[in-house]
């Protein structure tokens, strides 16, 4: 992975060059030719545009444009970014999906099933982008089943889970250092030394690493800045600075950024970061947040993610690449779990219908119906009492008796694997329902 850096220009040189095309009737543009943000490293690459001399002029042309609407932020680095139109359609487009529509509502009724799915589902992405090598099968079970771990990739996993349960219950509270020290013991019990579990990093031997080169691609801050950068970081995500708005969303993803960058741990730091990115979008009232699962996407793009650190750092801490980063991977997010929402919906209406004898005398109710649907797709699955009181948020006799009501209706086998009941979804289930009358 690597990021060619602009081309450097003293700041009297960048006006006199630039003033000199804006004299020649050229309008300052803070984006290329296609409407794109782009850094140096892709700009360099473009045929250069009509009345430049060539492309690195073209490139002072767009830094100069983007230094005049550059918004400030209060970190010592002088981070900044630029509020480009594709930024303010993605933010507008974000809210509108956010408040009223019929996919949010369609998940307000379903809230605590669909809020289990994405702890799960975020807990093992984001381990997954730290190395966790487990399957997502064999780790759902373990999440639904409260299993113990029994590797390092599943205790991180765990450990993740209960992080983002820890976040959704601590989102109305103010961020404050020792909420993050907290969160980090959360995440790294049991998987580092305890004297560096909830604590700073107390050396600077810790780098960013490129794991297929081993080149060093980021050296974090000076551990004795930690503490007032921690603060300053809290100060940002609480909105008591800067002096201006900054929408909610931003804030969120800058703070994902700082932290990073600033690598407080000698570990765990990316998921305390992604961690804390939920928790700043939560307290700010974005209640779908709770239920997408944002580094399933990251993971699949994770050398752009990489990228997007990287140009920030090259280009005078310009965050607005890695924040139309961010963006694209939140709509992606929002886009999935609507289409999820959407299937979801549609098995269970299939369910309904398969099951309409069952239900239209009582016989089954709705998470029964949802369960058999899912026994129709795998025959010879395992159902536990304690894994569908988990995916359903039920309590342990409600979970009881929705299975033992599916095996005394014959739709379920009722089997004891040593100390516990399992029921198991029978290889001819279709027919069984289809012989009821």
């Amino acid at each position: 992975m690597k990021i060619v850096p602009p081309p450097k220009i003293s700041r009297e040189e960048l006006f006199a060059s630039v003033f000199k095309k804006i004299r020649q009737g050229l309008v300052p543009t803070i984006v290329d030719e296609k409407k794109r943000y782009s850094h140096w490293d892709k700009i360099r690459h473009l045929k250069t545009p009509d009345k430049f001399d060539d492309i690195e002029q073209y490139w002072h042309f767009l830094k100069y444009s983007r230094l005049q609407q550059q918004k400030n932020l209060p970190f010592s680095e002088n981070f900044s970014f630029v509020l480009t139109d594709d930024i303010q359609k993605n933010i507008h487009e974000i809210d509108s999906k956010m408040r009223g529509s019929l996919e949010a509502k369609n998940i307000d009724s379903n809230s605590d099933r669909y809020i289990v799915r994405s702890l799960i589902d975020e807990a093992i992405s984001s381990s997954q982008l730290e190395g966790a090598a487990t399957t997502r099968k064999v780790a759902r079970e373990m999440l639904k089943h409260d299993k113990t771990p029994n590797d390092h990739s599943q205790k991180m996993i765990y450990n993740n889970y209960h992080a983002i349960k820890f976040i959704n219950e601590h989102k109305q509270d103010e961020l404050t250092p020792s909420l993050i020290l907290q969160l980090h013991a959360i995440v790294t019990k049991g998987m580092m030394d305890d004297s560096e579990v909830g604590k700073l990093r107390r050396d600077n031997e810790v780098n960013v690493v490129d794991n297929s080169t081993q080149t060093i691609l980021h050296h974090p801050p000076d551990f004795q800045e930690l503490p007032n950068r921690l603060t300053a970081l809290c100060n940002f995500a609480n909105g008591n600075s800067p002096d201006y708005f900054v929408h909610p969303i931003i804030r969120a993803i800058v703070v994902h950024f700082i932290l990073a960058y600033d690598h407080p741990f000698a570990d765990g730091n990316g998921r305390t970061t992604r961690a804390l990115f939920y928790w700043v979008i939560l307290k700010n009232n974005y209640w779908l947040f709770q239920y997408i699962t944002l580094s399933r996407y990251i993971k699949k793009a994770q050398v752009q993610y990489g990228e997007s650190f990287l140009m920030v750092e090259s280009d005078d801490f310009d965050l607005t690449y890695f924040i139309n980063s961010q963006l694209k991977f939140i709509t992606q997010a929002i886009t999935g779990l609507f289409d999820y929402v959407d299937e979801k919906q549609q098995q269970q209406q299939q369910a309904l219908n398969l099951l309409g004898n069952y239900l239209s005398n009582g016989k089954v109710n709705s998470r029964q119906a949802m369960l058999i649907q899912n026994a129709l797709k795998h025959p010879g699955s395992v159902y536990t009492i304690a894994g569908h009181k988990i995916s359903q948020s039920i309590s342990y006799q409600t979970a009881k008796t929705d299975l033992v009501g599916l095996s005394k209706l014959n739709l379920l086998q009722h089997s004891k694997q040593g100390r516990a009941f399992v029921f198991i979804a029978p290889n001819d289930l279709e027919q069984r329902i289809k012989a009821y009358k």
